[in-house]
């Protein structure tokens, strides 16, 4: 298809050899009435295909949960919490914590924890610092991914910034073994700071101890401390409970 500007206008090729002649005002209000029919035509079809989608998505979704949930779950129990999940575009790791809290299934520790298990009782011993403490702030804070990197810089298995590492004797809190070393070393600081107190000692070790003091040392408002102080305690509790 192709069009030859003429003195008088434009002469519009169609296929199969058909001409037409019309003014360039012509020509574009055709070119802006075919815009616009086209632009409604595809929003016509993504409200139709939409649903469809959001479905497809919901099922892919229940079938994904469904095949992660533990054998401790009763049978009854995922499709339940599914349930309240119309959108597939809910994270599967949550629907999982649901439909895992419903059942009051205990946290368990990534496989991952196992290669990492030497090292833990190494520092655990040399800072006195409970293993399963250790174990439960790395699965919270990288689920035992030593190559984890938050927004804020934050890196390794205890997502340690490498000023905090410098704080505590560590010049560089890249490999697991230093990064251990830097994240128990301040652990354990902020646990003789607060008399012990984990839960203070873990909100200080997620957003600072200035922080706590600022809030009388108390329990900050903050969701996030707060979600992560009592993640790490479940993963600890877990582990000395059972």
């Amino acid at each position: 298809m192709y069009f030859i500007t003429l003195p008088s206008g434009l002469t519009f090729v169609f296929p199969f050899g058909i001409r037409c002649s019309m003014s360039k005002f012509t020509f574009y209000v055709f070119l802006k009435a075919l815009k616009i029919r086209t632009l409604f035509a595809l929003s016509a079809l993504g409200l139709a295909v939409y649903p469809v989608w959001q479905e497809h998505l919901s099922r892919l979704n229940m079938i994904t949960v469904l095949s992660q949930i533990p054998v401790e779950v009763p049978p009854s129990v995922g499709p339940v919490v599914m349930s309240n999940y119309s959108s597939g575009l809910t994270p599967t790791s949550q629907i999982l914590d649901q439909v895992k809290k419903q059942a009051n299934v205990p946290p368990v520790l990534d496989k991952k924890a196992e290669v990492y298990e030497d090292l833990i009782l190494a520092v655990s011993e040399e800072n006195e610092v409970s293993p399963a403490l250790i174990r439960a702030v790395i699965q919270a804070e990288s689920k035992f991914n030593h190559q984890a990197v938050s927004a804020q810089g934050a890196v390794g298995l205890m997502q340690v910034l490498p000023s905090t590492a410098k704080s505590v004797g560590v010049l560089s809190p890249q490999t697991p073994r230093d990064n251990l070393k830097a994240g128990v070393r301040y652990l354990k600081v902020l646990l003789n700071q607060f008399d012990d107190d984990e839960r203070l000692a873990l909100a200080a070790y997620n957003c600072g101890p200035d922080v706590i003091r600022r809030y009388g040392n108390q329990m900050p408002p903050f969701r996030e401390t707060r979600k992560f102080v009592s993640l790490v305690l479940e993963y600890y509790h877990s582990q000395i409970d059972s």
